[in-house]
């Protein structure tokens, strides 16, 4: 059997839903191994989390720029391979350019950016590095939208003409 893919997590912590589920999805095909993480950017609160969902603490880093320092001083075969991106929206962009320009892959959860100039600079990234980058969209996985989409395909609803959808969350948080 292959290696497990280690995976890194900036977010997520505590009480987090989107942290949960990124964390469930992870392990749904034994894929990945939680590596290292910044839960929390409280050093404390994110210590007793990683306790809490049994991470080992050696690679639990105070802030997301030490992980990234700490990680590229380990031998390639041995630091964090991807990183899921859980933080508020505004963090999404300079962790994804920072960790793209280190060669980390990336699992960001959306938004990917909240600009159009932020979205070309991390395209130009991702092309530079050759990493992959990969954006969420984790409510396509919820039985209620899988259930949707097979009475949309079967026809159980009639013609749909119109669908509207939205997330509500501030662009600045």
């Amino acid at each position: 059997m292959p290696k497990k893919i280690r995976l890194g997590i900036l977010g997520g912590g505590g009480d987090s839903l989107i942290g949960v589920l990124h964390r469930v999805a992870s392990h749904i095909n034994d894929n990945y191994q939680i590596t290292g993480a910044v839960f929390n950017p409280d050093y404390d609160a994110n210590m007793a989390f990683a306790k809490e969902i049994d991470v080992p603490l050696d690679r639990i880093y105070k802030d997301f720029d030490t992980l990234v320092e700490e990680e590229m001083k380990l031998p390639e075969d041995e630091r964090i391979q991807v990183c899921s991106i859980l933080t508020p929206n505004f963090l999404h962009f300079p962790m994804a350019k920072k960790l793209l320009d280190n060669g980390f892959h990336v699992i960001c959860e959306k938004p990917m950016t909240t600009t159009l100039e932020e979205a070309k600079i991390l395209l130009e990234a991702q092309q530079k590095s050759g990493a992959v980058f990969a954006l969420t969209h984790t409510y396509t996985g919820y039985p209620m939208v899988r259930q949707m989409r097979e009475m949309i395909k079967a026809g159980a609803l009639g013609k749909i003409h119109k669908v509207d959808a939205e997330i509500l969350s501030r662009m600045d948080q």
